[in-house]
């Protein structure tokens, strides 16, 4: 039974399997155990130095008090710049909300829109929050299946058949997190034609824009018409400009919204950290080759992972975006939690179970390739000697 003393809203809430696995690696590092590591979802290199240059000679200007809420205005107009550069969104300084890291933006985005009994449509796989926050927000999450066989693309079908009177919000997350996969321009169109149609937002989970590879192209489903009054925008620091410890990111959303968000984002923070605004500024406003020196790294280390599987002769959907690659295990008899600790206790290697994506993801497991390609290599190579032993 459980305790009266705590929220029932709380309860139902899942700890991240990914943490878990996370953990599993710092407890076997700190006994002298060496684990590839394939769990952890952040870029392994340092945030280039003109952004910690920024941050430090903010702190040497004492920049060390409160901000506005929202965040400097000198932020928010680079937010709102980089937007419309590079893809065209009219989007307003006062349209943008500074927050603290990318989570903090969709619960606070969520939270603004769902009453009590509201359906948030969930795309299954999934990244691990998203129905935790909707029930934190009183409302009921409803899985919307991503198949293998459409290449986990989100199709307008799937989404209409889940509708009813009570959805509310559909969530997006492209590039997407496990799969890797890019939703295709066609494909959004049609959704952004049912949410005219039936009146529900969207929340599009953006922080992987700059993360793509294949000549494919990013497109914000808010460029859609009508859209920009239904979509809650999320951006984030942490990927593109290997940020994640800054914990910085941003909310776009129509202006109703955003002045409920604000509230939430006030009684949680009050503002955001006033020199790591400074660094983001920094970041948007000066030099990107780092960033696209980093994501054609990351291309290489993709093609690495996926020629590794290709020897070992399992099934995989191509990615075309973010940093993930989600692989089909089924042939191996083996439930997804099952496959992760053997290769973990076998291997040495550590991957994220599908399960922790959702019901559906169950039969797969989550490879990131945020690591070193010698990682990559070592990891590569003692999965499949390990994996001959039940292939």
């Amino acid at each position: 039974m459980q305790s009266q003393r705590t929220a029932e809203r709380i309860q139902r809430v899942r700890l991240s399997k990914i943490r878990e696995v996370t953990a599993k690696v710092d407890e076997a590092e700190r006994k002298g155990i060496d684990i590839v590591n394939f769990s952890i979802g952040r870029p392994d290199f340092d945030t280039p130095e003109h952004i910690k240059e920024a941050a430090r000679e903010a702190l040497d200007r004492g920049l060390v008090h409160y901000t506005a809420s929202a965040g400097r205005i000198e932020v928010r107009e680079a937010i709102a710049r980089r937007l419309n550069r590079d893809y065209g969104l009219a989007v307003r300084p006062e349209e943008v909300l500074v927050t603290v890291g990318a989570a903090e933006a969709v619960y606070i985005g969520i939270l603004s829109v769902l009453n009590p009994g509201d359906e948030v449509l969930v795309p299954q796989p999934m990244y691990v929050y998203y129905e935790g926050y909707a029930s934190m927000g009183l409302g009921n999450p409803v899985s919307v299946p991503l198949r293998e066989e459409d290449r986990f693309l989100l199709k307008a079908r799937d989404v209409e058949k889940h509708l009813t009177e009570k959805t509310k919000l559909l969530i997006l997350n492209s590039p997407h997190n496990p799969t890797g996969q890019v939703f295709e321009e066609k494909d959004l169109k049609e959704i952004a034609n049912l949410a005219g149609k039936h009146d529900f937002m969207v929340l599009a989970d953006d922080i992987y824009d700059a993360m793509i590879y294949d000549g494919v192209k990013h497109h914000p489903i808010m460029k859609e018409p009508g859209m920009k009054e239904r979509t809650l925008l999320i951006g984030s620091f942490s990927k593109a400009y290997a940020m994640d410890g800054w914990r910085i990111g941003y909310l776009v959303a129509p202006r109703d919204v955003l002045a409920e968000s604000l509230k939430l984002h006030q009684h949680i923070v009050s503002c955001p950290n006033t020199f790591v605004q400074v660094g983001a500024e920094a970041a948007l406003n000066g030099p990107q080759e780092s960033m696209h020196a980093m994501v054609a790294e990351f291309d290489r280390r993709r093609r690495l992972v996926m020629s590794g599987l290709d020897r070992m002769k399992i099934p995989f959907v191509r990615p075309r975006g973010a940093f993930y690659v989600f692989p089909n295990i089924r042939k191996f008899g083996r439930t997804s939690d099952e496959f992760a600790k053997y290769l973990f206790e076998k291997a040495g290697v550590a991957v994220v179970p599908g399960d922790a994506f959702g019901t559906t993801a169950e039969g797969y497991v989550r490879i990131s390739y945020a690591t070193s390609y010698e990682a990559i290599e070592k990891g590569m190579e003692r999965m499949e000697k390990a994996l001959k032993d039940i292939g």
